[in-house]
Formats: structure tokens, C-alpha cells, sequence
């Protein structure tokens, strides 16, 4: 169901069903957003599922958990407000529902001052978080931040910005494990992390005939105390981390505030690109970084566990329409040996348009995600104003290597509805899934709603 308003939007897709027992099966997945005035908005998700592997079985979705939502925000001027609060439900089956947190509220605010007449400008964030467990440590932190931005641009054309901030956070938990995993405290605890940074640019271009190039040597220099993340701070939102080529500069590379990166450190790199005329593309870059002490921090197999990191590096080659390239990969800084590896790879015209993509990583310890090292792709036709098909796979490649799903489709679509069918053999097993064959027809009214009709075989 979907209803567009002036100032709102909802999508729900819901299914219910009753097995071969009498045993009552469903989901709702609903999203809700409104522009309540010229500062604020709001929006609801809601997801659930009625049993783990329901809509897996019945080829809804193949998502590992759910995720519903509340929020409020609001934008005015250089400031932004944001009160939100979650609450998932895990799929998998090593979830424990215990476990798993209840977050009600998290509070969010940001403000960002107008520069001054020397281009400088002043930062102040704010963050609070309420984070309960049924069966588990409950966590409240309040975060508090002050930047200074000066960006510059020197008289030889180098681009540089000056970052100077501190940061305060304080914690309340309770049945929070000890790290030597016996017993658990509770109380207070907290931190002041503050930190320097210059951010070092020198982007330069030559153009010939119908190509333009250009070059940019990069370095970044961070300087902040070493430690801050004593054992009686939890870890809630910086559990898994990946180091690659879009963090080698960032001032705390882990993703939330319950952890901080200390101690000097230094990133450098260099950026090339090519660009035609045509609308073609190619670009390059490699960067590294170093650190004066190791911190332990970062646990073995990050990428960062040494005084020089790993070589992180990424490729796109797109000299025209009918081909893109994309390749990123992490390599080890002592033999080269990769520990990352992705490769994106679409070529052809509509009548005939193949993609492939490989995805490689070793798995990290205390990590969430283990490795993974696995082939997928398909072959796409457009064949004719009509009618469009196209054949599917994807391939695991760890251990001795297995099949896991292949798929087959054809598809009519015309000015008022479409209509496909879709063959699929999936090799999933999940506790009372096993691999399976699936014919799909669905049936799309672009004006009306859409109906799905299928028919699913195991063994």
C-alpha cells in the first residue's frame, strides 16, 4: 500500500498466512514520513516478523533482522536536532532477544557556526543515549563536543584545514562484564579526549587535447593523547569497525562515540583521475597510514594493529556507457597479500549487459561478521521495447565452494502494468529452511498495486 500526501509519504507491505499445522504466519513492513512544518520533521518504521525465517521461506526477504523506528528532526539554520529511538528484532539464529538492545531516546544535536572574517567556524555537538537490555548491560551516555575549523587555501594553490576539539563523555551502566569476562560493575565513568588535526591538499590538472588529468597528494596530521577507552566505557556502537580507502584521513575512524582513536598519527596517499570530453573516466588511489605507537585498540587483522597500516587502495575505470570498472582492496603493509578484495564489473549494451561482482575478507576477531570470499553476477537482456530477461547466480567460494542460489527471469512490462516470472533455485539452510525451488509470477498494475503469486518446493 502506498499514499503520497503533500506533506507525507507511507509505503506498508504486510503479508499473513496460515501453514499446513493451522499455525498463523505474517510481517509488516511500514514506513511513514511527514514534513510537519518548515522545521520539523518526523517518521515511523515499523518492522516485524511473525517467525525468524518467515520471510525467507516465503522469498519476501532475505534481511537478517528488523528495525522499527520513531523519530523527530528539525532543521533550522546551521542547526540540526534529531530524537530518535530503536528497537530491533534479530533473525538469525544466533540472536538472543536478550541481548538485544531497546534504544528510547538518543538524542542528537549539531550546531555550526557562520565564519568569521577569517573563515573560521565553530562546531558544538551534543549526544544522549538510553540503551537497555532484558538480559544484559544497560548503558546512558552524555556526549558533549566543541570544534574549531579554520579551512585555508594558500597562495601556491595548497588546500589545507585546521581542526582543533575537545570532547567530553560521560557513562552510566549497569551489569557491565569485566574485560577478564568474570563478574560485571556498574556506575559512573567518563573521559576528555581532545585533538588536533591539519588535513593537507595540493590538487593539481594538466589538460591535453580531450582529456583533462589531475593529480592530488594528500596527508593528514593527528594529534591526540594516547588511550581513552578504559575497560569501564562499553563498546555499544563502534563494535565492528573496517579500515579501506574512505577513512585513511578521518580523525577517529571507528563509526560511533564509545570509542576514540589516540595517540599521533599520519596519513598520506595520492589521488589521480582522467576525464574525456566524452563523458569518460578513470581514477586511482593508493594511502597509507602510521602511527608512532601501536594501539591495541584495534585488535589483530584490522589493518591497523601495527605502526604502518595496510595499503588501502581503489580503481574505477569507465572510459565510456558500456563499461564500468570498480575495484577496492586492503593489502597487507609487510608482503602485499590482500585481506580485502571487491570487484564490481558491468559491461555491454541493454541487449546484452553482463555484471559481476567479487567480495573477499578475512574475518576479524570479536568481529560480528566473519570472512567471506564469494562470486556473484548475471546477464541482463533488453529484448525488445517489451520484453527483458535475465539469468542470475551466486557462487561461495570459501571452504571447497557451493552453489548457493541461480535464478532465471522474464519480464513483460508495458504503459499500464508488468508481469514476471521468475524461476529460482536457492540453496539456503537456516533451521527449518532447506535449499529449495521457487516459481514466482508477479503481476504489477502501475496505477492500482501489485499481486504476487508462487508456488515453492523443498528438498
Amino acid at each position: 500500500y502506498r499514499d503520497i500526501g503533500p506533506n507525507s509519504r507511507l509505503e506498508s507491505d504486510t503479508s499473513i498466512t496460515l501453514d499446513s499445522n493451522d499455525d498463523l504466519f505474517g510481517h509488516i513492513d511500514t514506513k511513514y514520513r511527514k514534513n510537519v512544518n518548515d522545521v520539523w520533521r518526523m517518521g515511523i518504521d515499523i518492522q516485524r516478523a511473525i517467525d525468524d525465517t518467515y520471510m525467507r521461506r516465503y522469498k519476501i526477504s532475505s534481511r537478517p533482522d528488523m528495525t522499527t523506528r520513531a523519530f523527530g528532526e528539525a532543521f533550522k539554520g546551521r542547526d540540526y536536532l534529531k530524537i530518535d529511538s530503536y528497537y530491533f528484532q534479530g533473525l538469525q539464529e544466533t540472536d538472543d532477544p536478550g541481548e538485544i538492545p531497546i534504544v528510547l531516546p538518543m538524542l542528537d544535536f549539531s550546531h555550526i557556526s557562520r565564519p568569521n572574517r577569517l573563515g573560521a567556524t565553530n562546531s558544538i555537538t551534543a549526544n544522549a543515549l538510553a540503551l537497555t537490555r532484558t538480559d544484559g548491560n544497560d548503558t546512558k551516555r552524555l556526549s558533549l563536543g566543541y570544534g574549531w575549523h579554520l579551512p585555508r587555501i594558500g597562495s601556491l594553490g595548497e588546500v589545507l584545514d585546521v581542526n582543533l576539539s575537545i570532547r567530553g563523555d560521560m557513562y552510566h551502566v549497569t551489569n557491565l562484564v569485566n574485560s577478564n569476562g568474570q563478574g560485571s560493575n556498574k556506575g559512573i565513568s567518563g573521559r576528555i579526549h581532545p585533538q588536533a588535526s591539519v588535513n593537507w591538499g595540493y590538487p593539481m590538472s594538466n589538460s591535453r587535447g580531450r582529456v583533462t588529468q589531475t593529480l592530488e597528494p594528500l596527508a593528514s596530521l593527528i594529534i591526540s593523547p594516547y588511550g581513552g577507552n578504559p575497560n569501564d566505557i562499553p563498546n555499544e556502537d563502534s563494535v565492528d569497525f573496517e579500515f579501506d580507502d574512505t577513512n585513511v584521513f578521518s580523525e577517529n575512524r571507528f563509526t560511533g562515540l564509545d570509542r576514540v582513536e589516540g595517540g599521533p598519527r599520519l596519513g598520506y596517499g595520492i589521488k589521480w583521475g582522467a576525464y574525456g570530453q566524452n563523458g569518460g573516466s578513470s581514477s586511482l588511489f593508493v594511502g597509507q597510514s602510521y602511527r608512532i605507537k601501536s594501539d591495541d585498540t584495534f585488535g589483530p587483522g584490522s589493518g591497523l594493529e601495527d605502526n604502518f597500516s595496510d595499503i588501502v587502495s581503489r580503481i574505477n575505470i569507465s572510459p565510456g556507457k558500456y563499461f564500468d570498472l570498480n575495484y577496492r582492496t586492503r593489502l597487507s603493509h609487510e608482503d602485499l597479500s590482500p585481506s580485502k578484495n571487491e570487484v564490481q564489473l558491468a559491461a555491454g549494451p541493454p541487449a546484452l549487459r553482463a555484471t559481476t561482482n567479487y567480495v573477499f575478507f578475512e574475518s576479524q576477531p570479536n568481529s560480528e561478521f566473519g570472512g567471506r570470499d564469494e562470486l556473484s553476477g548475471s546477464i541482463k537482456s533488453q529484448l525488445n521495447r517489451l520484453w527483458r530477461s535475465s539469468l542470475s547466480g551466486r557462487y561461495n567460494l570459501q571452504d571447497e565452494g557451493n552453489l548457493q542460489a541461480i535464478a532465471l527471469n522474464a519480464t513483460f512490462e508495458c504503459e499500464c502494468f508488468t508481469f514476471s516470472t521468475t524461476l529460482k533455485r536457492d540453496f539456503f539452510v537456516d533451521r527449518d529452511l532447506k535449499p529449495s525451488d521457487t516459481i514466482l509470477f508477479q503481476l504489477t498494475f502501475k496505477t492500482l498495486g501489485e499481486s504476487k503469486f508462487g508456488v515453492s518446493k523443498d528438498g
